[in-house]
């Protein structure tokens, strides 16, 4: 349970406050459409299946320290059309361009997001914790209206470390002037956002709308599968 009072609480953004699965989704698929991508590769479903793989992979490696942000952003197109037989790095980074046009305006969010954002700043301090591209974040910071709910955004572009290395939280925290005790930690990552949250002292919130398996045995000290239902434990 969560230890009250708190002082801050820190949130990811991705898949826990934007829908991020959904809104790639259907900017890919217009990207698709846009390229006629379907006269060369498989129907845009498969299509979507092997880029998903592909890139829940890679981001599982950075934040595992095992690649740069730049091989990510290199890789997240040229690996899975490499996986459909073409080396053409050139169409990757033309899939990757129209892709971003597309993406960037979605504004889909997780249900509850900014009930919750508005019950949650009249009570504390907010702050984002995110491993996402700091040129999109910033971006969907505007698309979003987030800007006045949150005091300050931690990317790991800036700071160096992605979560869930502790050094990230250990540099939030003395940024926010707060100790661990007096922060709590909301997303839907289980180690980025849990385990890492927890191996700095903070206690976590796991957000988990699709009840997705634990990677280890680990508890966190709430798990919720709808934003709302914090109102009550906050």
């Amino acid at each position: 349970m969560i230890t009250l009072p708190k002082k801050v609480v820190l949130l990811d953004l991705d898949n826990t406050l934007t829908d991020t699965e959904g809104n790639s989704r259907r900017a890919m698929n217009m990207m698709y459409d846009e390229l006629e991508l379907s006269k060369q590769f498989p129907p845009f479903i498969i299509f979507w299946g092997v880029y998903h793989d592909c890139n829940e992979e890679l981001w599982s490696e950075y934040r595992r320290g095992e690649i740069t942000r730049d091989l990510l952003n290199e890789r997240r197109f040229t690996w899975p059309l490499e996986l459909m037989g073409v080396n053409n790095l050139e169409l990757a980074q033309h899939i990757n361009e129209v892709f971003y046009k597309h993406f960037l305006p979605q504004d889909g969010v997780m249900p509850g997001t900014y009930e919750l954002l508005e019950y949650l700043h009249s009570k504390y301090r907010l702050a984002i914790v995110s491993n996402g591209t700091k040129s999109s974040q910033l971006v969907k910071m505007k698309v979003f209206k987030f800007e006045p709910y949150f005091e300050k955004m931690f990317l790991s572009d800036d700071i160096g470390f992605p979560k869930p290395d502790v050094r990230i939280y250990e540099h939030v925290l003395r940024e926010m002037g707060v100790t661990a005790e007096d922060a709590i930690m909301i997303g839907d990552d289980f180690d980025g956002d849990v385990v890492g949250a927890a191996n700095a002292g903070l206690e976590q919130v796991w957000y988990n709308p699709t009840n997705q398996k634990k990677t280890s045995d680990f508890e966190p000290t709430l798990m919720v599968d709808n934003l709302l239902s914090l109102k009550k434990y906050l």
